[in-house]
């Protein structure tokens, strides 16, 4: 009877030794050096167009010239699959205009230089030019994780935690990531969003494919440690109970 409660003590203390819940970006930063990386890799930026990128060009009246206009009912992009890609070069083929480099550009910029460009045809044309497939990966606690389009040219990180449903149940509001590849290197931002004034300053205008990962509590450990332990410990109190009537 002794050896069967020494062996449940065994079993529960290596559920309690493999239970925890591990970060996938587990790393402390200092207060300093996370507000150094703010500035240095997070500060505010236009989105940069370049090759591999998948635009839309929509000309007010002109649909013609139009590819994947916003202003028609042929603006379903993911569905119908109007749009451009930027080649290997950083350039576009457009009607009228033919071969124009925009890689390198933001999208306010390449709406001047189409503007500019297409003058000499048009009078005063209204351009709009949309990257398609910006998106951010949101990962962790939170209540729809999963890959967002960046449909405007600036959404910030409150923004994105919405379109995810918000923080989930077991979310460490403290630890909350951005990831952002800098020279093919990551670089980690933390934030703490129980923290009015921090949330606020670092609410930060996200990039394509940067990474949103929002850490879970210790209160997920230990939900998931009994939801572990609850089965086993029955099982073992109930091979107790039949160990003692048989051996009576």
């Amino acid at each position: 009877m002794k050896n069967v409660f020494v062996l449940a003590a065994i079993c529960l203390s290596l559920l309690t030794s493999c239970s925890s819940n591990q970060a996938l970006f587990n790393t402390e930063i200092e207060t300093a050096d996370n507000r150094r990386t703010l500035k240095q890799y997070f500060h505010q930026k236009e989105p940069i167009l370049k090759s591999g990128d998948k635009i839309t060009i929509s000309i007010w009246g002109h649909e013609d010239l139009s590819i994947g206009s916003v202003n028609s009912k042929f603006s379903s992009n993911k569905e119908t699959g109007k749009w451009i890609a930027i080649d290997h070069l950083g350039e576009v083929n457009l009607p009228k205009l033919g071969r124009i480099k925009i890689a390198g550009y933001n999208l306010k910029e390449v709406n001047y230089l189409l503007e500019k460009k297409y003058s000499a045809y048009l009078k005063d044309p209204i351009i709009n030019v949309r990257a398609v497939n910006h998106y951010v990966t949101v990962m962790g606690e939170v209540n729809s994780p999963g890959r967002y389009e960046l449909e405007n040219e600036k959404v910030n990180l409150v923004q994105i935690l919405g379109q995810a449903k918000g923080l989930g149940d077991y979310s460490n509001n403290k630890k909350v990531k951005v990831i952002r590849e800098v020279d093919g290197q990551p670089i980690e931002l933390l934030i703490d969003m129980t923290d009015i004034i921090a949330a606020t300053e670092y609410n930060i205008t996200l990039q394509s494919k940067d990474i949103v990962y929002v850490e879970p509590n210790k209160n997920k450990s230990e939900d998931s440690f009994l939801k572990k332990a609850t089965p086993i410990a029955s099982l073992i109190t109930g091979a107790a109970v039949l160990l003692s009537v048989l051996t009576k």
